[in-house]
């Protein structure tokens, strides 16, 4: 029989897991020093070449974020031919063009413009323009960027020939992906838009037109009266180029805090943006990827807020509230809040109604503070309903029905820094069943 001596055991113990500890904590430094070793190759084969490197700092991206990083002026003797290699870790995907490239697929010079390849892509420019800033937008994961510019009279290395590791080699041809349909025209399609908001039972405004400048981008000021509001921007196809793909995005922010209300990244050449606000709130709306000095049809459609969302907490939490059923295509509450509570960050449970043959709907909605992220659960019996989307990280809703004598529960997970939530909940229906 053999006997343990425990001082060695936990001696042991303690080793491992400073060694797990150490492991943990140098992991991410290994993946930089990749990076950093991939640059660094490419750096030395490129001006093994001929050409003359600058490697700029390196450069993070987080999920759905568009950086503008600028590219240093050619110095005197530099050659004509511009590359640039973008390096990231191997599972993320993101986008690059040179920012003074056309926004028109079509028309767009080879080489300026790309999508990511087991996290690495190559953009060049020979003659023509200066390229002075390259545009990255992050299509999936997060992470540091290592950027390598080369000016040549020559030719050098591909980025695939110098990286195989991440590209398989050289790669291949692009497929010809034919002749592109044509698309409806705007007014079509901003037809089907209105009538859609129509038989939602919103209010459509006659449209405007919003004209693009030279880049494709353009600049909307309006007031968003009280309710809930729909903003469709449709670009307008150019004569003889009803092929022509345009990718529009925009977003709404404040007028007078810049606070974001809206945003469409889409890859359509429609935007559409949807806020809810509880007072007349002045709004400044960008848009990029329209046809340069074309033109934009926008279109409005409103819905008034819910006369029953309680104006207990002010005008902006009846917005986060409406914007929560607005999004989820939740009827209007009928009557008054059965239960309204407020609470605080962290987890809070709550004791719900629970009329037995009732259907109830529950929403919450940020009052101050910064919020990270919202989830509201609700139990019934052994049941859980739990909606932790999130409408832009202000509200969140869910809806349980109560079918017989069961305990029912309500949990808001807030997390954040200094935030404040209100909590309603709503019976929609009574009597649904006999108990």
């Amino acid at each position: 029989m053999s006997v343990v001596r425990w001082p060695f055991v936990r001696r042991f113990v303690r080793i491992t897991v400073s060694l797990g500890a150490l492991a943990c904590a140098w992991a991410p430094g290994v993946a930089r020093a990749d990076l950093r070793e991939l640059a660094g190759r490419v750096n030395e084969q490129w001006a093994r070449a001929g050409a003359r490197t600058v490697a700029l700092p390196s450069r993070f991206i987080y999920d759905d974020e568009s950086l503008l990083v600028p590219v240093p002026p050619p110095a005197e003797g530099d050659g004509a031919c511009t590359h640039v290699a973008i390096i990231g870790s191997r599972g993320m995907s993101f986008r690059a063009r040179l920012s003074d490239a056309s926004t028109d697929p079509l028309d767009e010079e080879p080489g300026a413009r790309a999508s990511s390849l087991a996290g690495v892509l190559e953009l060049q420019r020979c003659g023509g323009k200066a390229v002075r800033h390259v545009a990255i937008t992050s299509a999936a994961g997060r992470g540091a960027l290592e950027i390598v510019v080369g000016r040549v009279r020559g030719t050098i290395p591909s980025l695939a020939s110098v990286v195989p590791e991440r590209t398989g080699g050289a790669l291949p041809a692009a497929p010809e992906p034919g002749n592109l349909p044509i698309v409806v025209p705007a007014s079509g399609r901003a037809d089907s838009a209105e009538a859609r908001a129509r038989l939602d039972g919103g209010r459509v405004a006659a449209r405007e037109i919003a004209r693009p400048g030279e880049d494709g981008n353009g600049e909307i000021e309006m007031v968003l009266t009280p309710g809930c509001h729909r903003l469709e921007l449709f670009a307008v196809e150019l004569r003889g180029k009803s092929r022509v793909r345009f990718d529009v995005d925009a977003e709404m922010r404040h007028a007078a805090d810049g606070a974001l209300l809206a945003s469409d990244r889409t890859e359509a050449p429609d935007a559409r943006l949807e806020a809810c606000v509880g007072e007349p709130t002045p709004v400044g709306v960008v848009f990029v990827g329209a046809p340069p000095r074309g033109r934009v049809l926008v279109s409005q459609s409103t819905w008034p807020l819910p006369a029953r969302l309680p104006p207990l907490w002010g005008p902006v939490v009846r917005s986060h509230m409406a914007r929560a059923l607005f999004q989820r295509h939740v009827a209007v509450p009928p009557d008054e809040p059965v239960l309204m509570v407020q609470g605080g960050a962290g987890t809070t449970p709550v004791r719900a109604p629970g009329e037995v043959g009732a259907c109830y709907v529950a929403v919450v909605g940020l009052t101050h503070g910064q919020v990270r992220a919202f989830e509201l659960r609700a139990r019934i019996g052994g049941r859980e309903s739990t909606d932790d989307r999130g409408a832009a990280f202000e509200a969140a809703l869910t809806s349980y029905c109560v079918y017989a004598h069961e305990k029912v529960s309500l949990e808001v997970q807030a997390r954040g820094a200094g935030l404040a939530w209100a909590l309603a909940v709503f019976r929609v229906r009574s009597a649904a069943w006999p108990p």
